[in-house]
């Protein structure tokens, strides 16, 4: 039954993004804002007034559909006993739970580091997996001898993450998490990024395109480099604390992280 709430929620979170995506082309196409004023435009899209009304009437259309569709990934969203939960975060709304409910399967999930490595949070190396083809015309992922990145994309290997879902937790909803200025942003964002301000620890870092990466102090990097590293951290102990809620309100077992299992650093939740 989960599994299917779970495909009803993915399925829910695409076509709402599908209606968004049309509701905006059209708007830009006829010129119009997303608040229903016009744009300071002069590049030939004057129409007729009935034709204006007709497109904005499509476009009306398509948003709403778009509220229609948040609305019944509000209800469906309901059915995980997690839920609750992730009502009591501040700055995670409806489209942040359908990314989450619908692409992480808890049972899987029986680390928090496997949470991080789906979403692409983790910096360690993984198995390296080549798509193949199969006799049937269908594709494989398959394991190789070559070590790669967890977070990164590298040529010739499959993702070895959800790239959709590292942007909705990471380029979504930690702006989120920052707008909202909730516990996390308070207690992990600020603080992460003050001391990467400080830190003598070097990191690659890449000047411009197209030169090679050199090591930089964290101090000297540039600040979108210490902006991103503070979100990712700021994002790994909310689905730090997120893993814990989740598999205890489903009752499976919770296995502390690596670093706090073995080497004895200890997190408190938000």
């Amino acid at each position: 039954m989960r599994d299917n709430d779970r495909a009803v929620v993915r399925m829910l979170v695409r076509a709402r993004e599908d209606f968004q995506d049309m509701r905006k082309r059209l708007d830009n196409r006829i010129g119009r804002k997303a608040d229903g004023t016009d744009q300071n435009v002069d590049d030939g899209r004057a129409m007729p007034a009935e034709d204006a009304a007709a497109f904005s009437g499509i476009a009306d259309a398509a948003h709403d559909q778009e509220a229609a569709v948040e609305k019944q990934l509000k209800a469906v969203c309901t059915r995980f006993p997690v839920h609750e939960w992730l009502e009591g975060v501040k700055g995670v709304g409806t489209i942040a739970k359908g990314w989450i409910l619908g692409e992480f399967d808890i049972e899987i999930a029986t680390t928090v580091s496997k949470m991080w490595q789906f979403c692409g949070l983790n910096s360690g190396m993984v198995i390296g997996k080549r798509r193949v083809e199969n006799a049937d015309g269908s594709f494989s992922a398959v394991p190789t001898d070559t070590m790669v990145r967890g977070d990164k994309l590298t040529p010739g290997f499959v993702a070895p993450f959800n790239k959709r879902l590292r942007t909705a937790i990471v380029g979504v909803l930690a702006d989120g998490f920052i707008k909202a200025q909730n516990d996390y942003c308070m207690r992990y964002y600020y603080p992460y990024k003050a001391r990467l301000e400080q830190s003598d620890n070097t990191v690659e870092e890449v000047s411009r395109a197209g030169t090679p990466a050199r090591d930089v102090a964290w101090k000297d990097a540039k600040k979108a480099h210490r902006d991103r590293a503070a979100k990712r951290y700021m994002m790994k102990m909310f689905l730090k604390d997120l893993y814990v809620a989740w598999r205890t309100v489903e009752g499976l077992p919770v296995r502390e992280p690596y670093a706090e299992e073995y080497l004895g650093k200890k997190h408190h939740a938000a």
